[in-house]
């Protein structure tokens, strides 16, 4: 018997204790954060892999483009608040260098521009450049315009000879709210 009164009483407890009303009313406002980590882009350059640009004189480039059709979908464009892309650079090309990241439409609509430049390798030893990029809420509705990135990498030379490899490893993490 004393069991089932320790029973009611615990029972009784959890029925009668203070609770704060739940206005269900307020379900549309409720707020879900998310954090996503993505490897975005990455490769490796050998001197043979950089050709002349008549657009750039004096350098010589190598341009790759990448489709990123996510961000133009409806998805991102309602949930995406904040982005922010990393990168990292291994040079040891004894020449300086730049990084240009643009996002464009599929009409080839430029709508956002990532550049930075990249260190120049001593005495054959890599030097490494990293790149942070943030986009903020005032920018990401140019962000979410875009289904493609050109990565434009242009080395300060014309000679064709150097030694040397270019290393780019980037991620991006994407802040959502639903």
């Amino acid at each position: 018997m004393p069991q089932f009164t320790l029973f009611l009483l615990a029972f009784s407890f959890c029925f009668t204790s203070c609770v704060k009303d739940t206005d269900f009313n307020q379900a549309d406002q409720i707020e879900l954060n998310s954090v996503v980590e993505l490897n975005f882009l990455f490769f490796t350059l050998q001197i043979d892999d950089f050709k002349q640009n008549p657009g750039l004189e004096g350098s010589l480039t190598v341009v790759d483009t990448t489709e990123v059709r996510f961000l133009n979908e409806s998805f991102a464009q309602e949930n995406l608040w904040s982005a922010e892309y990393f990168f990292r650079v291994s040079n040891s090309f004894p020449i300086g260098a730049n990084a240009n990241f643009t996002f464009l439409s599929d009409t080839n609509e430029s709508f956002y521009v990532v550049s930075f430049p990249i260190q120049t390798a001593t005495n054959n030893t890599p030097v490494v450049t990293e790149f942070t990029q943030v986009i903020t809420l005032e920018e990401i509705a140019l962000l979410t315009q875009t289904t493609k990135i050109v990565v434009t990498i242009t080395l300060d030379t014309l000679d064709e000879n150097l030694s040397g490899t270019m290393n780019l490893q980037s991620k991006t993490t994407y802040f959502l709210k639903f």
